[in-house]
């Protein structure tokens, strides 16, 4: 397989995953900037860096993963060392303390580097924690040392929010050191998801009526609007819950078959299992000495 194919090939990998629209358009661009880049002999123009906003369970580590692989096919930029991508969580520092999270990074590049000297290649970093901190000192130094360091890095500032105001001031302290896009990494639709739960079901051996897929898209349009819910991960966990329930009640008589709706009916949407997925959060709260309940809505 030559080059142009293995980039092809990554590329339709990223493009087949489920969601994730910013991403895919990015990566489109890319492919086009690559194909220009090269036909042009103007390999000294770099690559931006790369803002995701995410929710929990997106499957960031696949995305970073795929597209890194993407990265590598096309020799969009230089790598070296012992992984080609890996991840890093940037701990908050109060400015009154020593900031030692950029002798922690250094030493991180300096591990995946391997034998060789330095390290190059992609790296994701969380930047939760410094959300409400992009203007102090620590958070600013961080991104000067990103800023010195971009010749040989490809960086992915994640963040799990969807909070507009904190992407917008992380967005302003990036845009004053260096170069980026942003893309947020929104969940697979009510039908992608069931697909996936189905995809699940079936490669255990199972097959699913019509109702089961009626059931399933029901149950699932309600978990995936809670508070809590966590992609693919949560659905995840439903298709397991299945597998689970049908041999633990022996429903199929020791051997694979067809589930019906009735006899999963306990994973319908009105269902306990379904309720406990997309009821209010309970917090304890104390007041004067007292414990209380306080609920969050979905």
């Amino acid at each position: 397989m030559n080059r142009q194919e293995k980039m092809e090939k990554c590329l339709r990998a990223i493009l087949e995953l489920k969601g994730i629209g910013e991403l895919k358009s990015a990566v489109k661009k890319l492919h086009l900037f690559l194909k220009n880049r090269d036909a042009l002999s103007m390999t000294d123009v770099a690559l931006p860096n790369y803002l995701w906003t995410a929710k929990r369970g997106g499957g960031v580590t696949t995305l970073v993963k795929a597209f890194t692989e993407y990265l590598y096919a096309a020799r969009a930029i230089e790598f070296c060392g012992r992984v080609k991508s890996f991840e890093f969580k940037l701990n908050y520092v109060a400015p009154d303390s020593f900031f030692s999270e950029l002798a922690r990074l250094d030493n991180s590049f300096f591990d995946h580097a391997g034998h060789h000297h330095r390290y190059k290649g992609v790296v994701c970093i969380n930047i939760d924690e410094w959300l409400e901190h992009t203007n102090e000192v620590h958070f600013v130094n961080f991104l000067d040392y990103i800023a010195r360091n971009n010749d040989r890095l490809l960086v992915i500032f994640c963040t799990y929010t969807d909070n507009k105001k904190f992407v917008e001031t992380v967005e302003m302290a990036l845009a004053a050191h260096v170069r980026f896009e942003t893309q947020s990494l929104e969940f697979p639709g009510v039908p992608e998801l069931v697909e996936f739960v189905e995809s699940r079901l079936e490669s255990k051996g199972f097959s699913l009526t019509e109702g089961v897929k009626a059931l399933l898209n029901e149950s699932v349009e309600k978990i995936s609007v809670a508070r809590n819910f966590s992609g693919f991960r949560s659905v995840e966990q439903l298709a397991n819950e299945i597998s689970y329930y049908i041999l633990a009640n022996d429903l199929n008589n020791g051997k694979q078959m067809q589930i019906t709706a009735d006899m999963i009916a306990c994973f319908n949407k009105n269902s306990l299992y379904v309720g406990h997925l997309t009821k209010p959060q309970i917090s304890m709260k104390k007041q004067i000495g007292f414990t209380f309940n306080a609920e969050r809505s979905t």
